[in-house]
């Protein structure tokens, strides 16, 4: 990115000017005394497979400073922003530690770190927006999920976008570079988070766009005084926006605050970058990889537990109504939009057609047998295609489609962070998203199904009127659906054994789509895996469905 083009994105400024504007001194700058919220360690001993990262190391990361976290890329700095984000469990399969990790407010409220409501916010490196939600969206949700929800104006997102330069007349994903990181912060503002993480804001960029970075996060601390920690190995650009630095020293496993008088041999102190061995290289797990290690038998287990818990995932008990139901209405449209309808209409059609036509054209003696069966091949096609052929059909083709479209959208969001940016601002992922899948599932799988009954059974009517025209329509249509007609009442015959199948299936896809994506995501082709394995244990979920319920449900009357 040229630096002209980058003006065009943070304004037309210089870097002399905008230090005379906001004194980026650190020097200079007077501390707010009491704004932000304290973190202290104490006694951290962080574990990354079988490598050391941090041995009972403590360190106080002041309130309302702007500090770095500096380090070679490798020694654990990612891995520290994510504990200290509530995005690492204790526990977590290859990345563990021990230690006390307190967060203390202005007002001397002590928030330990298992406290998942601890203010914490995260602008990624790779921006984890939302990219279905347009920017003032992505800023708006932010703030309907902050701890202190009415204290924000009814304009604050648009507030907080013009105040940092963010266009809200296009989608987030069209938004340039720059655009996106703006909104990332904007994000995190709105949040009303004390502490706010920057990973690598400056990485991949060139010395002058750094400048310009490392310029407008600084002005962004002076306009929302936060406790901001910046995680990164550019000393050259950002040191000189820090109110303090701290060394994630990998040789002592230690973190050690710098004292200024240092700040000029920066080189020096860091030392030389730490030496890679073959059988370590994947210990060294940066943002995207302290989650990388996967074991089959654990994501058996959660499937287990989410078919435990289904009732409690069931219940809609989002912090916020609005985005609950607006991505109810998102997946909705997913499971079961006009593509989805159009997929299994075409698919109902073809298949009323051919079963209603092959009865008749490869029937036994026809020209004998047919004049007295009609009725009773009518009857049997009618049922056969409501009961099972439709629903199967229909089901499979839901699986394959509306289970892999799920996958793809849930997998990007762990790909790209998203559903770690979500829990850094106070949403439950797995509440805000994954209960609305369910629902998703539960409406769209029997609408699709009987849609495409519905066509099958159009389609079913042409084929016979096709061979048996002097007949006419009525007589089909009394014959056709003799058989599921019941006296009183206006559902078919069977129709409870259906949606308990339709509703089984449905919850079931719902549920393997869910775990096949939330799994880890390093890489697009991961993403892809996970779209190939629900397709698979989808279908093959809804074939046992559909041949258990048969065991029962066709049981022959004695």
């Amino acid at each position: 990115m040229c630096l002209a083009s980058f003006r065009a994105i943070f304004g037309d400024y210089s870097l002399s000017d905008s230090h005379s504007r906001s004194g980026l001194q650190p020097a200079e700058v007077p501390n707010e005394v009491g704004s932000g919220t304290r973190v202290d360690l104490r006694h951290l001993t962080v574990t990354a497979g079988t490598k050391v990262l941090l041995e009972d190391a403590s360190i106080t990361f002041p309130a309302g400073e702007l500090i770095l976290l500096l380090g070679w890329s490798g020694v654990g700095k990612s891995v520290l922003l994510r504990i200290l984000a509530g995005l690492i469990e204790p526990t977590h399969t290859g990345i563990r530690y021990a230690g006390t990790i307190d967060f203390v407010s202005a007002k001397g409220t002590h928030r330990p770190e298992s406290d998942r409501t601890h203010p914490v916010a995260v602008v990624f490196q790779d921006f984890a927006l939302l990219d279905e939600l347009n920017p003032l969206q992505n800023v708006q949700i932010a703030l309907d999920h902050a701890a202190d929800r009415k204290q924000a104006s009814a304009n604050r997102a648009a507030e907080l976008l013009a105040e940092l330069r963010v266009p809200t007349d296009r989608p987030t994903s069209v938004l340039s570079g720059g655009q996106q990181q703006r909104l990332a912060i904007a994000r995190a503002i709105a949040s009303e988070a004390d502490v706010v993480f920057y990973d690598e804001p400056t990485s991949g960029l060139d010395h002058k766009t750094a400048l310009q970075v490392a310029e407008f996060i600084s002005e962004t601390q002076h306009g929302h005084r936060r406790t901001s920690i910046l995680i990164t190995h550019d000393y050259e650009t950002l040191s000189r926006i820090a109110d303090r630095i701290i060394l994630l020293d990998h040789t002592q496993k230690k973190l050690v605050e710098l004292p200024r008088e240092e700040w000029s041999k920066l080189p020096d102190v860091l030392g030389p970058p730490p030496v890679m061995a073959n059988d370590v290289v994947q210990d060294s797990l940066s943002s995207r990889t302290v989650i990388a290690i996967r074991i089959a038998m654990e994501e058996s287990g959660q499937f287990v537990e989410s078919v435990i818990s289904l009732p409690w995932s069931l219940l809609p008990l989002w912090r916020s109504q609005k985005w609950g139901l607006r991505y109810t209405l998102y997946y909705l449209r997913l499971v079961a939009g006009p593509s989805a309808c159009v997929y299994v209409g075409v698919a109902g059609m073809i298949l009323g057609f051919v079963a209603q036509d092959f009865v008749f054209r490869y029937l036994p003696f026809r020209q004998f047998t047919e004049p007295l069966l009609t009725e009773n091949l009518l009857h049997a096609t009618g049922f056969s295609l409501y009961r099972f052929l439709v629903p199967i059909l229909a089901t499979i083709l839901i699986a394959a489609r509306s289970g892999a479209a799920v996958a793809s959208d849930v997998g990007s969001k762990v790909y790209g962070n998203q559903l770690d940016a979500m829990k850094t601002i106070g949403i439950d992922p797995a509440r805000l998203l994954r209960t609305p899948v369910l629902y998703a599932f539960l409406i769209g799988t029997p609408f699709l199904a009987f849609l495409s009954y519905a066509v099958a059974a159009v389609a079913a009517s042409f084929a016979f009127l096709m061979t048996h025209a002097e007949l006419g329509i009525g007589f089909w249509d009394s014959h056709f659906h003799r058989e599921l007609i019941l006296p009183t009442g206006f559902l078919y015959k069977g129709s409870s054994w259906l949606i308990a199948k339709l509703l089984t299936c449905g919850l079931g896809i719902a549920i393997i789509s869910w775990r096949c994506a939330v799994t880890p995501k390093l890489s697009g082709s991961e993403i892809s895996h996970g779209v190939t394995r629900t397709i698979l244990w989808a279908t093959l979920f809804v074939l046992f469905v559909h041949f258990g319920y048969s065991l029962f449900e066709f049981k022959p009357q004695s």
